[in-house]
């Protein structure tokens, strides 16, 4: 019985961690990157984190964290929303285009006029090097 048990955990710990595991080619750090996330609030810009929805028509597995991209073109999808549900969805929602350098992270901000009408508002990217990134493939660029 104990035999059993022992083999049945050590089947199940060797199909977790296959279904886990990702060769160096597969990973996203394996080549210059690039990290796209929510930024942080700031009352006196008046500016409110963004959910990013989807990049590239893609649903992230967690847009709360970095999403990794790789370099080049993608489409964001974020969303914004101060809690009010004043005006149709389609207002809350907008497409930005992101051209995305090599070790760039990109935080996605909501510029806002007012929290009272949260349908006006115009999504702001800021930019800066990933420091690890940059030394690990030695770009030198200014994002």
């Amino acid at each position: 019985m104990i035999a059993f048990r022992a083999l049945s955990a050590a089947i199940v710990t060797a199909a977790i961690t296959a279904g886990c595991a990702t060769t160096a080619a597969e990973s996203p750090y394996a080549e210059p990157y690039a990290f796209v996330e929510p930024g942080v609030a700031s009352t006196t810009r008046k500016e409110a984190p963004a959910f990013i929805h989807t990049v590239d028509g893609q649903q992230p597995v967690s847009s709360r964290y970095s999403i990794p991209v790789p370099p080049g073109k993608h489409v964001l999808e974020v969303y914004f929303s101060s809690g009010s549900v004043a005006g149709s969805p389609e207002k809350h929602r907008k497409a930005v285009e992101l051209q995305a350098a090599p070790c760039t992270r990109y935080r996605v901000v909501a510029r806002y006029v007012s929290l009272v009408n949260p349908t006006d508002w115009e999504p702001v990217v800021y930019s800066e090097v990933i420091g690890e990134c940059a030394a690990k493939f030695s770009t030198k660029q200014v994002p």
